[in-house]
């Protein structure tokens, strides 16, 4: 046995997995990424990339490469018994306003993976071990015991399987300081865990599934269909006429036996969305059942657990593969501070107290969707079929529900308010929705002072990294409550007298000038999505783009007391 230090150890290379690989090798911590798959499937489970999603993946590398290879969707159409009753438009919220991607990417997992892979090899010069299995995982004070055992393919069958090597073949044994569970619903890293439980339960009903090519369609491009009627059917248009149709088949249980063929996916077709197309060239064609679980803890000891191994849901919104994404970006950062020795080993115990609460709220909300689409009960079959055609054009019509669905499926809604890891300066927007500590940070386009003035424009985003902590440091646009370039710069020298942490500081003015540091904040909208419209002002940024403390410039040394 080959004993091996790491700092982490990524069980599981999906996209929450390849997705801390990434953020800890931005902070040059070191990690090990496995998996106990051969190879990537090209078989893809996710589809929806949402928009909080491609922010924090286009801090390591341009994104726009992913969307490229998608679709990008702007809301949904609705039918029941064949007739078109509603359409959901989010293609211009207002919630969308300050993210450079405001629609929902659709797209296949293996291109998601395929891009995530590529990300980590030409960023960071990284990539995952497939084939490597974790045999066996003991926790101590001091770190974690992994046995790796190599997982062989078996070409005798068409179909490929995977086994254990032998007892006596190669084995490593690793030792690192942390193991994060990344593998899925049957997650190892789990099971070795174990205080914690995975409390939840099946959906009954039988689901089937079919990527397959759409042609002579009046189906939209550019939204997803549900189709109401005697079950449920829901289209997702990829590229290149590609769909992934969905089906809940009524008197069908998870239990059946029955595998579904194209043909069962075309009657389905023409029953519930009458001339919206043939189908042909299935790629895919498969059956499966859904849980809705939560695990009691996302953290024992030495051990995490994120995305599927930490939560399952129902697809309805396409949100489980984001939230592990979320999930990632929110530990990432925090474990290199702990293995740097910057924070406390109990510092982690915020990465438990910030996403379980999402991953709760998340299995609500989306059983309760789920069920309002899906449920075979007479009571949800009476409200789609009764009520749906009246009740959702008037929900749908009213932009603040518009904005709000927005906010829920893009992820930028997403907030820790309550966690004791951020603050609020005393008074701060008290009466007015403006952020607060915990509040994802706005974006908005900003201008580079100086001999190019004019030239460099970007968005806020770009200047906020993952490898560090960010300070802003607002003018205001108030004439009597704005700073001078010279306050900035007082406030900028205030703060790196007590904080030591390699934090970048970005001075944003209301407007341009002949400084020559700085950004001018275009339109300032900026100045008013951080509520800096009548004060100067503070906002001091997360690794994972999370306000960890906010205020006017009057009360940095209440936010310096507090850090």
């Amino acid at each position: 046995m080959v004993h091996i230090t790491t700092d982490v150890l990524i069980v599981g290379a999906g996209p929450t997995g390849t997705t801390l690989a990434l953020e800890l090798a931005a902070q040059n911590v070191s990690f090990r990424l496995i998996d106990k798959a051969l190879e990537r499937s090209d078989k893809s489970r996710a589809l929806a990339v949402q928009s909080r999603s491609l922010e924090v993946l286009d801090r390591h590398a341009p994104v726009q490469e992913l969307i490229d290879l998608g679709n990008q969707g702007t809301g949904g159409v609705y039918y029941i018994h064949g007739r078109r009753v509603a359409d959901l438009d989010l293609s211009n919220v207002r919630a969308g306003q300050d993210t450079a991607f405001p629609q929902t990417l659709m797209v296949s997992q293996s291109d998601t993976e395929h891009f995530l892979d590529q990300c980590l090899a030409k960023t960071y010069g990284r990539s995952a071990e497939f084939g490597v299995e974790a045999a066996s995982i003991a926790q101590d004070a001091d770190g974690a015991t992994v046995t790796l055992r190599r997982v062989y393919s078996s070409t005798g069958s068409e179909t490929k399987t995977a086994g254990v090597v032998a007892a006596n073949e190669a084995e490593e044994v690793v030792r690192a300081k942390y193991v994060v569970g990344a593998d899925g619903a049957h997650s190892a890293v789990r099971h070795a865990a174990k205080s914690i439980s995975f409390d939840g339960s099946a959906y009954p009903q039988d689901f089937i599934l079919c990527d397959a090519r759409l042609r002579n369609s009046s189906l939209p491009r550019d939204r997803f269909a549900v189709c109401w009627g005697d079950g449920l059917m829901t289209v997702f248009p990829l590229k290149d006429g590609l769909v992934r149709v969905v089906a809940s088949r009524p008197g069908h249980h998870a239990d059946d036996e029955d595998e579904p063929v194209l043909e069962d996916f075309q009657a389905w077709f023409d029953h519930m969305a009458p001339g919206s197309g043939e189908l042909y060239d299935p790629f895919w064609i498969s059956r499966f059942h859904l849980h809705h679980r939560v695990a009691s803890s996302y953290r024992e000891g030495r051990l995490f657990l994120a995305g599927d191994a930490a939560h399952i849901h129902s697809p309805a919104g396409g949100q489980g593969m984001n939230t592990g994404i979320q999930d990632s970006v929110n530990l990432g950062w925090k474990l290199a501070h702990v293995v740097r020795g910057e924070k406390p080993d109990g510092f982690l115990d915020s990465y438990n107290d910030e996403r379980r609460p999402v991953g709760q709220r998340l299995l609500q909300s989306s059983d309760r969707l789920f069920s309002l689409v899906a449920s075979d009960s007479w009571l949800f079959r009476v409200f789609r079929n009764l009520l749906a055609p009246w009740l959702l054009p008037l929900l749908y019509h009213d932009e603040a529900r518009r904005n709000s669905i927005f906010r829920f499926l893009s992820q930028l809604g997403v907030r820790y308010r309550n966690s004791a890891i951020v603050g609020t300066a005393t008074g701060f927007g008290v009466g007015s929705p403006v952020v607060r500590g915990g509040d994802r940070a706005p974006d908005g386009a900003v201008m580079a002072m100086g001999d190019d003035c004019g030239k460099q424009k970007k968005r806020l985003h770009q200047l906020l990294t993952p490898a560090t902590h960010h300070l802003l440091l607002f003018s205001g646009m108030a004439a009597d409550g704005q700073a001078s370039m010279a306050d900035l710069m007082r406030a900028e020298a205030q703060f790196r007298e007590r904080v030591f942490d390699g934090a970048l500081v970005h001075m944003l003015v209301a407007e341009a000038s002949e400084s020559k540091s700085g950004y001018a904040d275009l339109n300032g909208d900026l100045h008013s999505r951080f509520g800096m419209e009548k004060t100067s002002g503070y906002a001091y940024i997360r690794p994972d783009g999370y306000i960890a403390h906010i205020g006017p410039l009057s009360s940095l040394g209440e936010f310096l007391d507090w850090r």
